[in-house]
């Protein structure tokens, strides 16, 4: 099995961002490019399973628990976001497989249909420029930066931040998410988080540890370990939502209509 899922705002709302000021249509033009990127993928990964995966239109598990998560995030162009229904409706009628959870944002989907995949000794392709998903890299899932045209594997986490991929949650929770407005601990930048984890390997140890550190670190994590705590819940993908899918139902079929 091989499966191709894709963020789906993730590369609709960059692709129409690049087409909003040279574009007579933009709209148009996003659709267009968009299809053109999945099926340029299907063809590249020869994938069997496909789908694009939305999020969510509610307030999802993360604003119950932060309020301002994904605060400043600027909302959805009102061309694009009308033009969406339409979007999904032609690319179901190409034999691509649409999702979308209410109360689950696509990086929980793509997550945990990844994981299910791996552990069943498939191979998957996540198709998005989100950093967060690297954290579930290994070697049965890539990670795809579609307008970098780059592959990113468990090896680029170690070569590009110097972590292992089960440390990035860590590293997050200490410096902070700017992209969804998850705040860090004042004072620890990507240097120092570095440091910490590759001295102690993860954060709960950087916190049994916590006296040990010079004064400035150490006081930063005991005033704002609470803050670190909540951010890395935050940031910590989702591998087991309740999705009720078949997999044989995400079988690409070119022109079939779902």
């Amino acid at each position: 099995m091989r499966v191709l899922l894709l963020d789906a705002m993730n590369l609709i709302r960059r692709i129409y961002a690049a087409q909003e000021k040279r574009a007579v249509n933009p709209v148009e033009q996003t659709e267009f490019l968009t299809q053109n990127a999945i099926l340029k993928n299907v063809e590249e990964t020869n994938a069997t399973h496909l789908a694009l995966v939305f999020d969510g239109r509610g307030q999802t598990w993360r604003h119950k628990i932060y309020a301002d998560y994904k605060g400043d995030r600027k909302p959805m162009p009102s061309p694009l976001s009308e033009a969406l229904p339409g979007f999904i409706q032609r690319y179901e009628a190409l034999g691509i497989r649409c999702l979308h959870y209410d109360e689950y944002e696509a990086d929980d989907i793509i997550a945990t249909l990844a994981v299910k995949v791996s552990k069943s000794g498939g191979w998957v392709r996540i198709v998005s420029t989100d950093k967060g998903f690297m954290q579930i890299s290994d070697h049965q899932i890539q990670i795809y930066h579609h307008f970098d045209k780059r592959i990113l594997t468990v090896d680029d986490v170690q070569l590009q931040l110097g972590l292992k991929p089960y440390q990035l949650i860590d590293y997050l929770a200490m410096v902070g998410d700017t992209t969804n407005h998850v705040p860090g601990v004042p004072g620890i930048g990507p240097k120092q988080a570095g440091q910490l984890l590759d001295e102690y390997d993860d954060l709960d140890n950087v916190l049994i540890h916590c006296r040990e550190l010079p004064s400035r670190a150490a006081n930063a994590l005991s005033e704002h370990f609470p803050q670190a705590l909540l951010a890395r819940k935050l940031v910590t993908l989702k591998t087991d939502c309740p999705l009720n899918i078949n997999l044989q139902s995400l079988r690409y079929q070119p022109g079939t209509s779902k």
